[in-house]
């Protein structure tokens, strides 16, 4: 059956409605807050700013499964690593520009994180260290200057270096690591300028 052309294209429009699933909205209901996503992101990063750790931590760790869960049941019910690749993207999208939720979804970061610990582990695992640390680093050094977030700083380096280890460790999945570099940046760039102009408001 997972063989079928026809399966596989279920699996990869079932992959983009799981990740239309916001979980961010879900949280914010359940702790009955209102407005959620109006003003930010419905991502990780939007509920922390919003609610706190109370909504953050739990939107992470969904988000995480969400992207997770496409490449490891498509492993497992023995799909091909074509089909799972296009199904990771596809929730990705899916989370991005979530079709419940007009299209308005998260950053991506934490799905990617799911996406990369089960489909390129060992690269993603050293470019999530690398970009943690130099996220801290620019934070207390170029950042005290600079109005770009250290989040965003840290990911664009992650992003870059990504497909470099990607292509010295798994060179058939590069594609995979430069797609979810850009479909990030793409979803970051109203991240960017809300902090942006979050800066010009203060500093008025």
């Amino acid at each position: 059956m997972v063989e079928s052309i026809y399966f596989k294209i279920f699996y990869i429009i079932a992959s983009y409605l799981l990740g239309s699933v916001v979980f961010g909205y879900i949280i914010a209901m359940i702790l009955k807050k209102e407005g959620f996503g109006i003003v930010d992101r419905p991502g990780t990063a939007g509920a922390a700013r919003q609610y706190g750790l109370k909504a953050a931590i739990p939107t992470f760790l969904l988000d995480c499964a969400k992207g997770a869960s496409v490449p490891l049941i498509g492993k497992y019910i023995g799909l091909d690593m074509i089909t799972i690749v296009i199904a990771s993207l596809a929730v990705l999208i899916g989370h991005n520009w979530p079709v419940f939720f007009k299209f308005k979804g998260g950053g991506g970061l934490a799905s990617s994180i799911g996406i990369g610990t089960s489909l390129i582990p060992v690269p993603f695992l050293i470019t999530f260290g690398v970009t943690i640390i130099a996220g801290f680093i620019y934070k207390y050094t170029l950042g005290k200057k600079s109005k770009i977030n250290s989040i965003i700083a840290g990911s664009i380096l992650g992003i870059l270096l990504l497909p470099v280890l990607v292509y010295f460790f798994t060179k058939s999945l590069i594609l995979v690591a430069f797609a979810i570099g850009m479909f990030i940046i793409i979803a970051s760039k109203g991240l960017l300028l809300y902090f942006l102009q979050k800066n010009n408001t203060s500093n008025n």
